[in-house]
C-alpha cells in the first residue's frame, strides 16, 4: 500500500529511484508504477439496500525496454525484496530477448519531481456512513416523489473511487492522489401497461460535494421516463437532427475515439491513420481529449507511463491534425507523446486510451438549430455505442428522439432510437455548433470487451444529418 505521508512516498520514491538505475545499467530504459486503488459504494433502492468496499487493487508493473519492445512484470508484494525480484526477473527476461543498443532511446522528458491531489472542499472519507446512506435515501426519495404510484422501483447511489499511484523513471518522480465521486440516479415506471428505466446522474473528480445534483435533474429525469413508456419507434430515414450535448459525447468518443488511438494505427485497424491531415469533418468542426481538464471525472495529472496531463486537439477546424498515444505506440511510430496511455489496474497492459473527449463548442443557440428544421428530431438520453475504426462505420443508440417540425419541437417521442452510418459522412454535415459545451461523467471505456477505465464524453449541441433507425 502507498502511504499518504510525504516521507514514507519519499522513502518509497528512493528506492525505486534506485531500482530504475541499476536496471538501465542493463536496459536500455526502465520504469516502476505504483498503484493503490480503493472505492465505496453505497445503493439504496425500493427493494434493497447495500454498502460495499470496492475490491482494492495494490501493486507495481516494472517495465524494462529492449530498444524494440516493451517487457513487464506485476507484482503486489511492495517490499523492498519483492520489488527488486521482479525487477531482476523483467531485465533477465529483456537480455534473453536480446538487447538492441543501436535503437533509438526513449525519450523521457526534463527531469521533474511533483505531486498533485485532487482538491476536496469536504473530504469524502470524512463524512459518515450514516451520511452517505441518508444522502442515497433522499436521491431514491425524490425520484418516487417525483413520479408518484407510476415510479415501479427507484434507486440512489453514492460513489467514490480513490487512486493513489506513484511514478518513477530515470528523470520523473511524480505522484498523484486522484478522488472521484459519483452520485446516481436510477428510475422505472409503469404507464398503461409499458414500463422504462433510465439512469442519470453526475462524475467528478472531487469529495463529498460532488454528490449534489442539479435541481432539474431528478423531475426531468422521471419526465423522460414516463414519456418514453411505450412511445413508438420512428420510421428509417435520413433527417435533419439535433444531438443533445449528451449525444454529442457519445459521439466524439465513439467517432474519433477508438480510431484516433494510435495502438490502432500499428495493429492497422484503423482508417484513421490514412486520413491524417485531411478533412473529415466541416470546418466547424474541432475536437479534444484532455485529461487535465478542470474536475472532470477522468482526469489525471499524468498518465501511467509518466506523461503529464495536457490537451490534445484531434480534430481542428474539420481536419484530423493527430491521434492520442501511448509511450510504446509513440516511440515506435515516431509521432508525438500525449497524455494517453493508461492501464486498468497495476496488473493490465498499457493500452492508448482515451480520457475526456469532446467536441468543442461554436456560435450557435439550440432555437437557432431547431428553427429551420422542417421535420427532423431532437436526439437525447444516449445508452450505448460502438465503432468499427477499420471501416469507420458507426451505431449509437439512445432512448428519446423528440419530433421537429415546422421548426418547432412538437413534444411527440420516439423510442428507442438507432444512429448508423459512416463517420465522415455524419460529421461533414454538421452545419451548426452549440455554444455551451457539457461533459457528463458516468462513463467507463473498455479495449473491445475487457481492460476497463473511466472515461467522458460531451460537446454542445450539435446540428447534422443522421441515418435513423
Amino acid at each position: 500500500m502507498i502511504q499518504t505521508s510525504p516521507a514514507d512516498i519519499e522513502s518509497l520514491a528512493d528506492h525505486l529511484s534506485a531500482l530504475v538505475t541499476q536496471m538501465e545499467a542493463r536496459v536500455p530504459y526502465a520504469a516502476v508504477l505504483v498503484t493503490d486503488e480503493t472505492g465505496e459504494q453505497v445503493r439504496m433502492g425500493t427493494s434493497s439496500e447495500q454498502v460495499a468496499e470496492t475490491p482494492p487493487h495494490r501493486g507495481a508493473v516494472i517495465t524494462a525496454h529492449t530498444g524494440r519492445s516493451m517487457i513487464e512484470a506485476s507484482v503486489d508484494d511492495l517490499s523492498p525484496e519483492g520489488l527488486s525480484r521482479a525487477a531482476d526477473a523483467v531485465v533477465a527476461r529483456a537480455e534473453d530477448i536480446g538487447i538492441d543498443e543501436d535503437a533509438p532511446v526513449i525519450a523521457t522528458g526534463p527531469a521533474t519531481a511533483q505531486r498533485f491531489a485532487t482538491e476536496e472542499h469536504t473530504p469524502y472519507a470524512a463524512v459518515s456512513l450514516d451520511r452517505k446512506v441518508d444522502r442515497a435515501r433522499e436521491i431514491r426519495q425524490q425520484i418516487q416523489a417525483a413520479g408518484d404510484a407510476r415510479v415501479v422501483s427507484a434507486f440512489g447511489l453514492i460513489s467514490h473511487v480513490r487512486s493513489r499511484e506513484l511514478f518513477i523513471n530515470r528523470n520523473k518522480r511524480l505522484y498523484q492522489d486522484l478522488k472521484r465521486t459519483q452520485a446516481v440516479a436510477g428510475v422505472t415506471v409503469s404507464q398503461d401497461g409499458d414500463q422504462a428505466a433510465l439512469v442519470d446522474g453526475r462524475g467528478q473528480r472531487g469529495g463529498w460535494e460532488a454528490t449534489g445534483l442539479p435541481d432539474e435533474l431528478i423531475p426531468k429525469l422521471v419526465d423522460d421516463c414516463l414519456r418514453i413508456a411505450g412511445a413508438p419507434r420512428l420510421s428509417a430515414g435520413t433527417y435533419d437532427c439535433v444531438f443533445s450535448p449528451e449525444f454529442s459525447g457519445i459521439f466524439a468518443h465513439e467517432a474519433f475515439g477508438h480510431g484516433t488511438e494510435a495502438d490502432m494505427f500499428l495493429k492497422k485497424r484503423s482508417r484513421g491513420e490514412d486520413f491524417l491531415g485531411k478533412p473529415v469533418a466541416s470546418g466547424s468542426v474541432d475536437m479534444f481529449d484532455d485529461p487535465s481538464l478542470p474536475g472532470a471525472a477522468a482526469s489525471y495529472y499524468f498518465d501511467h507511463e509518466g506523461q503529464l496531463a495536457s490537451p490534445t486537439q484531434i480534430i481542428e477546424k474539420g481536419v484530423l491534425v493527430r491521434p492520442i498515444t501511448d509511450l510504446g505506440t509513440a516511440h515506435t511510430l515516431g509521432i508525438a507523446r500525449t497524455a494517453n496511455g493508461r492501464r486498468e489496474n497495476f496488473s493490465r497492459k498499457a493500452y492508448t486510451r482515451m480520457s475526456n473527449t469532446y467536441f468543442g463548442t461554436g456560435s450557435h443557440q439550440l432555437d437557432e438549430m431547431v428553427a429551420d428544421i422542417d421535420y427532423g428530431f431532437y436526439l437525447e438520453r444516449p445508452s450505448n455505442g460502438m465503432e468499427d475504426p477499420k471501416s469507420w462505420g458507426i451505431q449509437l443508440e439512445g432512448y428519446m428522439a423528440s419530433e421537429i417540425r415546422d421548426g418547432k419541437l412538437t413534444g411527440r417521442v420516439f423510442s428507442p432510437v438507432i444512429v448508423t452510418g459512416y463517420v465522415p459522412d455524419l460529421l461533414q454535415s454538421i452545419s451548426m455548433v452549440g455554444t455551451t459545451r457539457e461533459i457528463t461523467g458516468l462513463g467507463m471505456c473498455g479495449k473491445g470487451y475487457k481492460e476497463w477505465v473511466k472515461v467522458t464524453d460531451g460537446g454542445p449541441h450539435l446540428r447534422l444529418k443522421a441515418r435513423l433507425a
